[in-house]
């Protein structure tokens, strides 16, 4: 995405925000490995808890591995304009996209029903 961004000159911000383990939880330093891999970027969110395992290691560990011209240079990708039919074609065929789309409304649905429930029970 990155690369693709860089390449066709769009004028956005690439922050990546949400970490996971890349070998698993369990796995000493795979805390970071996403957060090392896109090292360069142009901006990141980090919570303090990755800070503190980045700052654990040693600086040498810690290399650009993102160059907006490097990238751009090697994307194969061709440029597109998305059109709501092109959303619609990508849409239809993106099960995982569909499911996570349903699971975090369904997460948000029922947390504002507790938080409806708390406020009906405190203020009823």
């Amino acid at each position: 995405m990155y690369a693709y961004f860089r390449k066709y000159d769009y004028k956005t911000i690439c922050m990546p925000a949400s970490w996971r383990p890349s070998r698993g939880a369990a796995v000493e330093g795979s805390d970071v490995d996403e957060i090392l891999a896109l090292a360069g970027v142009d901006e990141m969110t980090i919570p303090p808890p990755l800070l503190e395992s980045l700052m654990a290691r040693d600086a040498s560990e810690v290399t650009k591995e993102c160059d907006s011209e490097t990238d751009a240079a090697t994307c194969l990708d061709p440029d597109f304009t998305l059109t709501k039919e092109t959303w619609d074609q990508y849409w239809a065929v993106d099960a995982c996209g569909q499911d996570k789309l349903k699971e975090g409304i369904d997460a948000f649905t029922a947390e504002t029903e507790k938080l409806r429930d708390i406020m009906i029970e405190k203020f009823a």
